[in-house]
């Protein structure tokens, strides 16, 4: 599935990577499940490493995008490829996730946001 980075500052960082469907999905609600428990921040996940993302794989991100929710955090994606993009263009969820264009973009507007 991918790795999570360890940060002391949040967000916490998941880096998921191949196929995004219904096994690598359950790995994925598993690792932010843990990262829930472990973490007090936010989350982000760097899409870069996903090459291909079925409908099981997308059922997964928005049900981790809700459990994030439930727990008070914010939940980022990051490094969309086009067809992760054109997914969630198709299923209006774009306007659903807080997307950044890369990791530094998303950790630049955390900075400035929390500074502001």
């Amino acid at each position: 599935m991918g790795f999570v980075i360890p940060c002391v500052d949040d967000p916490s960082i998941l880096k998921p990577s191949g196929l995004l469907d219904a096994q690598s999905g359950a790995d994925l609600r598993a690792s932010i499940a843990t990262l829930l428990q472990e973490t007090s921040g936010d989350i982000l996940i760097d899409c870069q490493g996903i090459d291909f993302m079925d409908s099981s794989g997308f059922g997964a991100l928005v049900a981790v995008l809700k459990r994030v929710r439930e727990h008070g955090k914010q939940l980022y994606l990051c490094s969309l490829n086009s067809q992760v993009r054109i997914v969630l263009e198709l299923t209006g969820t774009e306007k659903v996730f807080t997307i950044f264009p890369d990791q530094e973009a998303c950790l630049r507007s955390l900075s400035v946001d929390r500074t502001a």
